[in-house]
């Protein structure tokens, strides 16, 4: 049985508003995006660095169910949060990364498209 693909997406900033420590609205066309890629067969895994041990004394409560919440009460669809670790900072480099600028259905369209490649 084959795999199905994850997609790995940052939870601030990406699926809700920045307004850290507070949880901001969902970003426009997020509800869409996440939809229409679960749809496609992907897995969906939300990442933080709102679980990041360098945030211990900061946060109240447990982040982890914090984004869960989130995701269940706007009705986001999502298979894992991985709440290990993620650290903290200033950019990410990666071979696979694809660059978060309020352009859900652009990044929809590209994974579409590499979902493509993939079968």
């Amino acid at each position: 049985m084959k795999r199905k693909p994850s997609i790995v997406v940052d939870f601030d900033g990406v699926i809700c508003k920045h307004r850290f420590p507070d949880v901001g609205e969902p970003t426009e066309g997020v509800m869409e995006a996440l939809n229409t890629l679960k749809k496609a067969g992907y897995r969906i895994v939300i990442h933080s660095c709102r679980t990041s041990f360098q945030f211990r004394d900061l946060l109240i409560g447990d982040q982890f169910e914090r984004i869960k919440d989130y995701m269940k009460h706007y009705k986001l669809p999502f298979d894992n949060i991985w709440a290990p670790d993620k650290p903290i900072g200033v950019a990410y480099v990666d071979d696979k990364g694809i660059n978060f600028n309020n352009n859900w259905s652009e990044i929809t369209e590209k994974l579409l498209l590499e979902n493509k490649k993939l079968k």
